[in-house]
């Protein structure tokens, strides 16, 4: 957990909060970004990210480790074999 920022900001009369100086180095937050917010009602948590400018270029490569043992073309290949 040492790798985890906890901040405060405060909420405002119209709703705005100031995202904290540190978060906003550490995120590379600019002027104009935007973020996704997401409420976890299980754990009661707002979750707050940057939008990504291109998802699949945030998506690209994900779930790449599963792919070292086997190719992924052998394992359609072996799936297909199954059906």
């Amino acid at each position: 957990m040492g790798n985890i920022l906890k901040l405060e900001s405060e909420i405002r009369t119209k709703y705005q909060i100031t995202i904290p100086e540190e978060i906003r180095v550490k995120a590379k937050l600019s002027v104009g970004d935007k973020l996704l917010w997401q409420y976890d009602e299980v754990r009661n948590e707002i979750i707050v990210m940057p939008k990504p400018k291109s998802f699949s270029d945030k998506l690209w490569g994900l779930g790449k480790e599963l792919w070292v043992d086997e190719s992924s073309d052998d394992y359609v290949r072996k799936e297909r074999e199954n059906w």
